[in-house]
């Protein structure tokens, strides 16, 4: 009678069939449960949008120095801006005022503008033109040089020369009015224009004078502030 041994391998065959299953199911829990490696992380390379857009440069600019002038040759030392003179601590300021002189006005017009021409590119030393004022069709020129003996003289106009060491001036920038620069004038090593409302230094009669400021002078020199009126219409020099 053979009824065991087919039960027995019946029996067999049922246990394998249920071990394979626990096998497989033990298969997808672990599929479910494991992270896939094939998802891209986010890349450590790509630029930030604070890292790759470019920083503006940060400049500076501060007036030149040269020569004993702080001009910096631009603004109102341009050649295109017309101005004017103003002595610190007063109400006038220089204007061609009688026989081509320049003395202290409290006009305000067009004897009393000026304009600022380097007598070379990029140089410290400056012509001071009439900005509206003609002579023959061309504008004039300060002049400040000393009298007979180095003795103090009035300022004047003359014919623009800009190889005329009395032309050519130099601004040092001597402190503020105001919240303005003020500079002084001076042409050479040491002839200033000063305002002498009163007549007591050089007597000129134009309350403006040109003179000799040196070691040991009294503290008499004038600063002045470039006050700009808009632009000018002089030609450029030659």
């Amino acid at each position: 009678m053979r009824t065991p041994s087919r039960v027995l391998a019946a029996a067999t065959v049922l246990s394998g069939l249920l071990l394979s299953s626990a096998c497989a199911n033990d298969s997808v829990d672990a599929a479910a449960t494991t992270p896939t490696s094939a998802a891209p992380l986010p890349s450590s390379a790509a630029p930030s949008p604070s890292s790759a857009a470019p920083k503006p440069s940060a400049t500076t600019s501060s007036p030149a120095a040269g020569g004993g002038s702080n001009t910096g040759g631009g603004g109102v030392f341009s050649g295109t801006r017309q101005i004017y003179l103003l002595p610190k601590n007063s109400e006038a300021t220089l204007g061609v005022v009688q026989d081509g002189k320049i003395g202290l006005s409290e006009k305000f017009g067009d004897a009393e503008l000026f304009v600022l021409t380097a007598a070379k590119p990029g140089g410290d030393q400056y012509l001071i033109r009439t900005a509206k004022l003609r002579k023959g069709g061309e504008p004039l020129c300060l002049s400040a040089k000393l009298g007979a003996g180095g003795k103090p003289a009035a300022v004047l106009t003359t014919a623009c020369d800009a190889a005329a060491a009395d032309q050519l001036f130099r601004f040092r920038k001597t402190g503020t009015s105001n919240g303005k620069p003020t500079y002084t004038i001076r042409t050479g090593t040491d002839t200033y224009v000063i305002q002498d409302p009163t007549g007591e230094i050089a007597s000129t009669g134009t309350g403006v004078a040109a003179i000799t400021i040196g070691e040991g002078t009294p503290d008499i020199d004038t600063p002045f502030v470039l006050a700009d009126k808009g632009a000018a219409s002089l030609p450029a020099l030659d």
